[in-house]
């Protein structure tokens, strides 16, 4: 009987280390709720464009595993994503990727970051940001729809759009004053 006892005990801890948590945190994007937008325009620098995301972690660190677009549209390149911790220098759009002038020595590869900004009551000063970098790759302009982020705590979806503006605005009419027509 001793050994029935124990095989369920057995099982039964099997079954909830497989459906429990395992300990980690989640990764949340410091976004507006309905998604955010950011562009530009002015390719005289260059075609390729770095955009920051401020991301923190919930209940325990999280390690990061991949980043992918959820959809393109047009002559647009997703150039890849990096980690950038730092108190003082933030990106939000700005021209190179990565951009010139950073501190490299505060970029890491995406794939295996650990993100251990609590959200609710962060430590210190760093901020962290995925640092999101896209191209433009002919005179028409497109956008990148939103970002999935796999993570050891499951994925996050970003509402995050990036519109690299063609030479006519196309992609970009919501820049557009409104009565004025596209160039």
């Amino acid at each position: 009987m001793l050994r029935k006892e124990l095989a369920v005990v057995a099982l039964l801890g099997m079954v909830l280390s497989a459906c429990g948590d395992d300990g980690g945190g989640t990764l949340q994007a410091i976004i507006e709720p309905e998604g955010e937008t950011a562009g530009f325009g002015d390719f005289t620098t260059g075609r390729d464009k770095s955009f920051g995301i401020f991301v923190c972690s919930n209940e325990g660190a999280v390690e990061l595993e991949s980043i992918e677009v959820i959809e393109t549209e047009g002559d647009i390149e997703f150039l890849g994503a990096m980690v950038y911790t730092s108190p003082d220098m933030f990106v939000g759009a700005t021209h190179g990727y990565p951009p010139d002038g950073l501190d490299v020595a505060r970029t890491e590869p995406l794939e295996g970051a650990l993100v251990d900004s609590d959200c609710d009551d962060p430590d210190g000063d760093d901020r962290v940001q995925l640092l999101v970098g896209a191209e433009r790759t002919s005179t028409g302009g497109g956008v990148i729809d939103g970002l999935l982020v796999q993570t050891s705590g499951g994925e996050l979806e970003i509402p995050f759009i990036i519109l690299l503006c063609g030479d006519e605005l196309e992609w970009c009419e919501v820049l557009i004053p409104e009565g004025e027509e596209a160039p």
